[in-house]
């Protein structure tokens, strides 16, 4: 496991999306926002699954992830990959769909929490 920088946790905290990389068992990729993006302890992410069916399944039949989080003001990144396991009930489920709910009654309700196991991680500088 790599532990998830203290600069990478606050760019979480202040930018609230990271863009999430899977891809499906033939190797098809998907890119998708995801505004949920937390860190829950120094190696482990997790995030909801609102209306993602690509995300969803693809980390279902291919646990292999990459997260991105972007400071744009700093022109600075991070990449994070790791193994991902999907969650449809549990604990982590039921606190992750009760806190969105009530922050924001008006979204689709959780259909999985995902969380990631971080395995590495890289700083992205931007080009721009």
């Amino acid at each position: 496991m790599a532990t998830i920088p203290d600069e990478v946790k606050k760019i979480i905290g202040e930018q609230r999306v990271g863009f999430v990389a899977t891809a499906d068992k033939n190797g098809v990729p998907n890119v998708s926002p995801k505004g949920s993006l937390r860190p829950l302890d120094d190696e482990t992410l997790s995030f909801a699954v609102l209306n993602s069916p690509h995300t969803r399944d693809n980390l279902k039949a291919n646990p292999s992830v990459s997260v991105l989080v972007f400071d744009a003001q700093g022109r600075k990144g991070y990449q994070l990959k790791g193994k991902a396991e999907v969650q449809e009930t549990g604990p982590l489920f039921e606190k992750t769909s009760q806190g969105l709910a009530k922050m924001f009654p008006q979204m689709p309700p959780v259909q999985c929490v995902v969380k990631i196991k971080v395995e590495e991680v890289f700083e992205q500088l931007s080009g721009l």
